[in-house]
């Protein structure tokens, strides 16, 4: 009963703040992305916190600024946009249908598709001036402080990490406040990747402020903390993948990436320990890379079978369950390789669509950059690739912050040339 009066009391704060001020409310969106965890059932309703927000926010949006909406669509038409959005939903509601756990499907669908494309037209909308941009990267960085900092607590005292192995001294993995501990790299890879490009842009128009610079590097300096005592090593390569192409794309910085770039290749050579490390994180050689090519095998028989339309939503572990050979191997919710992941889910249709989707995004920065100079489209581009390298061993989609972060970043892409005063790229 307290918990019921909690949320209520919660919600209509939310939407009073919403009302008074959707800018506001939209960063708090994104500053509490992780309160996804926190779950109750509304009647014989799933429902998470996160999904509250977005949901009362859009409804203040649709109210208050309906005379925008038609304009936010125009937008997405006159960028070419439009087609892929609906065909995005065209193809997961589809996968609907197809799954084998109608259930299951239905919340997959409503919280990583329904929502998440809501919340774009919000963003699109309401997001217009530098300062509103920059109170969204507050949001973002304030959530990973809030990840970080448990994140680091559990690397000390072992508090809360929910399996024996990862809670041992020993083995320590931290989890923050997720249930394992590659959640933590995955949503704190790209933002360590995010602020860096702004700290850099700050940095180089000599317009950052003391407090400003402080608050940006504990943000980086806390999460790449968190992501390493997590042991996630996709992260480490997506952030290094994603700063390389920050710093080549950033004329001041070229020539000293290319120069960090080859240093650190000469080390890992030179040295026999780095030089095995990598070879067998390279390689799959290692306990992890062996589960994951005995998963993408399993998975690649199964998808061989159903090209077309795949497992279906949320339908990957009962359709790969006649496949699964490695029995001493569970079948996980996900098969660990962000391609394979949308070709399970969304069909061969869907994983189509989801690669033209990145290539519009790059292609739309990159059209900005060459027109602008400005450095948002670089940060953007650095994110992504942070994200899709990370997502050649694991899943930076399927969570539901991660799926709103993913449009976060799209909704941004339509507003850098728009908003920033700075050349800096």
């Amino acid at each position: 009963m307290l918990h019921a009066f909690l949320i209520i009391v919660f919600s209509c704060l939310f939407f009073f703040l919403a009302w008074r001020n959707i800018v506001f409310a939209t960063a708090l969106v994104v500053a509490f992305l992780p309160s996804y965890l926190i779950r109750f059932d509304f009647g014989p309703l799933p429902v998470t916190m996160l999904e509250i927000m977005v949901l009362l926010l859009s409804v203040v949006w649709a109210i208050k600024q309906k005379g925008q909406i038609a304009d936010v669509f125009k937008i997405l038409k006159s960028n070419r946009w439009l087609w892929l959005v609906a065909a995005w939903l065209v193809f997961a509601t589809i996968s609907l249908f197809i799954s084998p756990d109608l259930r299951a499907a239905a919340g997959v669908w409503k919280a990583y598709f329904i929502e998440p494309i809501i919340f774009l037209l919000v963003a699109m909308s309401v997001i217009k001036t530098q300062k509103n941009l920059e109170l969204i990267f507050y949001a973002v960085g304030f959530s990973a402080l809030c990840i970080s900092t448990f994140a680091i607590y559990q690397k000390f005292t072992g508090f809360a990490i929910p399996n024996p192995i990862w809670q041992a001294e020993e083995t320590r993995r931290v989890t923050s406040f997720y249930g394992y501990p590659n959640a933590v790299g995955l949503y704190l890879a790209p933002i360590v990747t995010l602020y860096i490009g702004w700290l850099t842009q700050k940095l180089q128009t000599k317009s950052c402020k003391l407090k400003e610079t402080i608050f940006q590097f504990l943000v980086i300096i806390a999460s790449a903390a968190a992501i390493i005592f997590a042991r996630s090593e996709g992260a480490y390569v997506g952030i290094l993948c994603g700063l390389f192409f920050l710093g080549i794309m950033t004329k001041k910085l070229r020539w000293p990436a290319v120069a960090l770039a080859s240093l650190l290749l000469i080390v890992i050579f030179a040295v026999p320990q780095f030089k095995n490390y990598a070879w067998q994180q390279i390689s799959f050689q290692n306990d992890s890379g062996k589960v994951r090519i005995s998963q993408w095998q399993e998975t690649w028989k199964m998808l061989k079978d159903r090209p077309l339309s795949g497992a279906g939503l949320a339908g990957y572990q009962e359709t790969l369950a006649p496949y699964h050979k490695a029995k001493h191997i569970e079948i996980y919710l996900y098969p660990h390789n962000l391609f394979l992941n949308f070709w399970s889910e969304l069909g061969l249709g869907g994983l189509i669509v989801f690669l033209l989707i990145v290539i519009k995004f790059f292609k739309d920065n990159i059209k900005q950059l060459l027109v602008t100079r400005y450095w948002l489209p670089v940060a953007l581009m650095a994110v992504m690739i942070t994200l899709l390298v990370h997502g050649l061993v694991d899943v930076p989609y399927f969570k539901n912050d991660l799926s709103i972060f993913f449009w976060l970043l799209v909704s941004l892409s339509f507003l850098g040339a728009k908003i920033l005063p700075e050349k800096t790229a």
